[in-house]
């Protein structure tokens, strides 16, 4: 590819062309118009995209990395639902904790009790069901 000079359209470089004065009336050699060289900024086929002069107020990133805590007054009788709720469940958690213990210990007391278990899934009804936990209860 061979460069063009933009004073005279000839196929060498400008800094190689033979015109050295300043040239009055220009002509673009990309649009063929009169008045500008092909380098000049404000060609019409090329506009220069202008940056707004005031900034606008938008977040930085700082300000949106940083995590805002929001503070609002929580009214008293709400705290205290939320602590009474908080501390029901907890106590429903230690009781099912406590059934869990004893449970544990009466299977380790009688180990017949597993396999009563296993028998009541093939029972018919509760009366069955019973009948077969009293008797691996007697049986120990």
């Amino acid at each position: 590819m061979c460069p063009r000079c933009i004073k005279c359209n000839g196929e060498h470089a400008m800094r190689d062309c033979s015109i050295m004065e300043k040239i009055i009336e220009p002509t673009c050699i990309n649009c063929g118009e009169k008045g500008h060289l092909a380098a000049w900024k404000g060609w019409k086929a090329l506009p220069i995209i202008t940056k707004p002069a005031v900034r606008q107020n938008k977040k930085t990133y700082a300000q949106a990395a940083t995590v805002q805590k929001k503070t609002t007054p929580n009214p008293e009788g709400k705290l205290k639902e939320v602590e009474a709720e908080q501390t029901t469940d907890l106590s429903d958690f230690k009781e099912s904790l406590q059934m869990l213990r004893e449970l544990k210990t009466l299977i380790q007391e009688f180990l017949t009790l597993l396999e009563a278990v296993r028998l009541c899934r093939k029972a018919k009804n509760k009366q069955e069901k019973v009948v077969i936990v009293l008797n691996a209860l007697v049986s120990d």
